[in-house]
């Protein structure tokens, strides 16, 4: 976990978020995150305001201008290692640059989810055994939790990037991959006729790499 990456996230945000997890026997885990995404303080002592500064040396302008709060983990958020219905996301979709910000689609019971790469980047260093899960909260909603094997290492919430202007524009960029798509059969498939008149008729041959020479030329 590369936690100078989480401080630059919130302050980016503006927002620094300690959440307190209390766990079985009254042993407080507290979490750093934004308000879209969270990430254990695992082996370091409980922080407030004051030495969270001190760790991530923030100045005193730079607090003025963000939010600082300590709370406790939202009760809708599930932070145990497992969760029953838990589902694992498989990267299967490209990315796609949206409004400014590198998002990555997933594939979820409730249709398609996007979550920013720029949420991911703290878990640089555990990329190899690194897993997304999908959860859902009691009402419903689907949010994202990274695991190092069976550790929970990040909670993300999704983007809001279901807009009919963005479908608009993936689908204009599908058409017009399509039309590439075709283009390109079409000019092999004029090529592998060139190629096989040039078995019939010699001088054909010679017309066709002409061709491809000054196409090379140009």
């Amino acid at each position: 976990m590369k936690l100078k990456k989480v401080a630059a996230l919130c302050s980016r945000q503006g927002v620094f978020r300690l959440c307190d997890e209390v766990r079985e026997g009254g042993e407080v885990r507290q979490w750093l995150g934004d308000g879209v995404a969270l990430y254990p303080l695992d082996g370091l002592p409980l922080l407030d305001d004051d030495n969270l500064c001190t760790m991530f040396d923030i100045t005193e302008k730079k607090r003025k201008k963000c939010s600082f709060r300590r709370v406790e983990v939202p009760e809708y958020l599930c932070l145990d290692d497992w969760e029953q219905g838990e589902r694992c996301l498989h990267d299967d979709w490209p990315t796609v640059e949206y409004n400014g910000f590198v998002v990555k689609p997933f594939s979820t019971r409730e249709g398609i989810v996007f979550i920013q790469n720029a949420y991911l980047a703290p878990l640089e260093d555990m990329a190899d055994y690194l897993q997304l899960f999908e959860r859902r909260t009691a009402s419903g909603r689907t949010y994202i939790v990274a695991k190092n094997g069976l550790e929970i290492t990040a909670v993300i919430m999704p983007m809001d990037t279901i807009k009919m202007g963005f479908v608009d524009k993936l689908e204009e960029l599908a058409r017009m991959c399509r039309l590439t798509v075709n283009a390109m059969e079409e000019r092999e498939r004029r090529e592998q006729e060139a190629r096989l008149a040039a078995i019939v008729d010699p001088g054909q041959k010679d017309l066709f790499e002409n061709d491809q020479a000054a196409g090379g030329e140009t």
